[in-house]
C-alpha cells in the first residue's frame, strides 16, 4: 500500500509541474503579445496570473509527499562487520571513533567499510577527530563517489545503559543532519552491546550470525560456537 501511495503521489506531482510549466509557458506569450498590441493592462494582468500559477504549483509540489520523505532509510550490516567495528574500536581503553561507508541502492545502504581518520582529543569518556583529517577523508570518499552512512565509536563501561548516546553524540548527529549526511550513528560498550541511533526514521538488518537483536535497535555481540 504505501509503494502504491508513493507511485501515486510522484505521478500527481509530475502531472502538476507539467500543468504549472504549460500555464506559464501560456501567459508568457499572452504577456508578449500584449506588449506588442502596446496594451500594458493585459500584460500585467497575465503577468499576475503567471506568477500566481507558479506560488500555486510550489505550494502543492512543497505539501505531497516525496519519495525521500515516504521512502524509509534501510541500513544493511553484516554481523562480520560489526564484529570488525568492535575490534577496531576496542583496541585501547580511552575512546574511539571511525566512519562508516558503503554502496548505496535506492533507499539501502550497505554498510562494509570503515574510514579512519587522526583523532585530535582522545581520553577515557571523550574523543574528536582532527578537523583537517575528518575533511580529507570526506573528501576521499566523494572522489570515489562513495558517502558518509555511518559514525561508530565507543563508550566507557559495560552493559546496555553504557551504550546511550550523551548530548555531545546528539549534537553531533544532528551536525550530520544539516551537512545532508544521512548517517546512522553506532555506540559500543567494552562488552559488545551496541546501539543504533539516528534523527531520521530508519529500518536496519544485520546479515549473518553473531549478533543478538536485544530491543529494537540494541544489539549485543556474540560468539560462534
Amino acid at each position: 500500500m504505501e509503494t502504491k501511495a508513493l507511485e501515486s503521489s510522484s505521478i500527481q506531482l509530475e502531472k502538476i509541474r507539467e500543468e504549472v510549466h504549460e500555464s506559464i509557458g501560456m501567459l508568457s506569450e499572452k504577456i508578449a503579445q500584449a506588449c506588442q498590441d502596446q496594451r500594458p493592462d493585459n500584460a500585467d494582468f497575465f503577468l499576475k496570473q503567471a506568477l500566481l500559477v507558479g506560488k500555486l504549483g510550489k505550494l502543492l509540489a512543497d505539501n505531497l509527499p516525496s519519495v525521500k520523505q515516504v521512502e524509509k532509510r534501510t541500513f544493511i550490516i553484516s554481523s562480520l562487520f560489526l564484529h570488525d567495528c568492535f575490534n577496531f574500536l576496542n583496541t585501547k581503553k580511552i575512546e574511539s571513533l571511525h566512519f562508516v561507508t558503503g554502496p548505496e541502492l535506492g533507499y539501502t545502504s550497505i554498510l562494509d567499510r570503515i574510514i579512519d581518520f587522526e583523532i585530535e582529543i582522545q581520553t577515557s569518556v571523550f574523543a574528536r577527530g582532527n578537523s583537517n583529517s575528518v575533511r580529507k577523508a570526506l573528501i576521499q570518499l566523494g572522489k570515489y563517489e562513495h558517502k558518509l552512512q555511518g559514525c561508530f565509536h565507543i563508550h566507557p563501561g559495560i552493559g546496555t545503559s553504557s551504550t546511550m548516546p550523551s548530548c555531545i553524540d546528539l549534537r553531533l548527529q544532528e551536525t550530520l543532519d544539516r551537512g545532508g549526511y544521512t548517517a546512522i550513528g553506532a555506540i559500543f560498550s567494552r562488552d559488545g552491546f551496541i546501539r543504533i541511533y539516528s534523527s531520521i526514521d530508519f529500518e536496519l538488518q544485520v546479515y549473518g550470525k553473531g549478533v543478538e537483536e536485544i530491543d529494537g535497535k540494541l544489539y549485543h555481540l556474540t560468539k560462534i560456537s
